[in-house]
This record gives C-alpha cells, structure tokens and sequence, in this order.
C-alpha cells in the first residue's frame, strides 16, 4: 500500500513584503538617524565656549548684522553649534594658523584660542566668522577666502586700518595662498586686485 502526500502552498500571514516606498522612507529614516548620532557624537566630543566667550562671539555676530550680512549673522545665530574644543573629527585633521574650523554639513564651528587672543577687536572676529558662514553654506576653502577678502572693506578691515595686526597679516597670506588671482595686479599695491591704492613709478 503506498502512501502519497501533497505538498500545497503554504500560507503565512503578516508577510507582505514592502512596497517600494516603504524601503525608500525605511532607508532614508535609518540614514537621518545615522546622520543625528554623528552629529550628536561631534557636539558631545567638545566643550562648548564659556559665558565670556559667548558673548564675544555674539558681538562679532552684531558687526556682521549691522554691515549688512544678514544671511551669513543669520546662519551663525541660528544655524551653527559653537564649540571651544575640538571635536573627534577635528582632533585627527591637521590645522595651522587656525582661528575656528566648520564641520559641514553638520553646522558645528569650533572657536579656537586665537579667535578671542590673537584677533585685535570685536570687527577682526566678525571677519573669520563671516569666513565660517561661508562653510556653514557649503563654499570650500578657496571661495571662503575669495568672499572675505573681496568684502573685507564692507567690515572696516583695511590695510589702511589693520595691516599690521597679526590677524590681517596671517589671513592675507593664507589668501595669497588659497586665491592667488586675487594678487595678479601690478599696477596696484602689493599687485592686491582688491587695492584702490595704485603704485606710483618713476620714469626718468
């Protein structure tokens, strides 16, 4: 006697697999979160700035507002987490001559020592902040240069004014260096592109 067996379908409930759409808002749900812990995990790593520093930073913000960068004060008001210490992604990265650092596209600006020591007035502090909100809207190295120094004058930062203080001497050779066709005119000082000063020769 033989025994035969059918073997039907089986039937499982509760197994309908995702749509689509599903695994697109899954994904990006598991990538915002991803992206949260990071950010999380740069704030936590650095101390924020002091009262005193604080305060600093914000009258530097007031400059920016009151010259007329609205959008870059706006960005370091609302926009950007300060912090006095480096975070670990900025503890591996190598900085000279560093008066603050943005982590893109997290919106974290580390203030370093200089910022508050090295920077002579409140308008020098505006100037490498407005550098920073620059990166706070995704501009690289060499735009941020570009876009200070060619609005350095809207700020009151002058070689008339500052050219001997260490922060303008520092900030105008890391220009030189990151922009270097803003320095292609002879015929004015310093061959400054930006410079309304013009060089006098004699001709004898």
């Amino acid at each position: 006697m033989q025994t035969s067996q059918s073997h039907s379908p089986a039937h499982h409930r509760g197994t309908n697999p995702e749509s689509p759409l599903q695994v697109v808002l899954s994904s990006a749900l598991a990538a915002l979160l991803a992206l949260a812990a990071f950010h999380l995990s740069l704030v936590a790593s650095a101390l924020p700035p002091t009262p005193e520093q604080a305060v600093m930073v914000g009258r530097a913000i007031d400059i920016l507002d009151a010259k007329g960068f609205r959008t870059e004060a706006l960005l370091l008001r609302h926009g950007a987490t300060f912090r006095e210490t480096d975070n670990w992604l900025n503890a591996i990265a190598h900085k000279e001559n560093a008066f603050a650092a943005t982590n893109f596209p997290f919106g974290i600006v580390t203030v370093y020592s200089d910022f508050y020591r090295r920077a002579t007035d409140d308008t020098e502090r505006a100037v490498i902040l407005l550098h920073e909100a620059q990166h706070l809207m995704g501009k690289d190295e060499k735009a941020a240069y570009e876009y200070v120094w060619l609005h350095r004058a809207d700020l009151g930062w002058t070689q008339l004014a500052y050219g001997t203080s260490p922060t303008y001497v520092t900030i105008e050779q890391q220009t030189r260096e990151m922009a270097p066709a803003l320095f292609n005119c002879p015929s004015n000082l310093w061959s400054d592109c930006t410079e309304t000063l013009r060089v006098v020769r004699n001709e004898n």
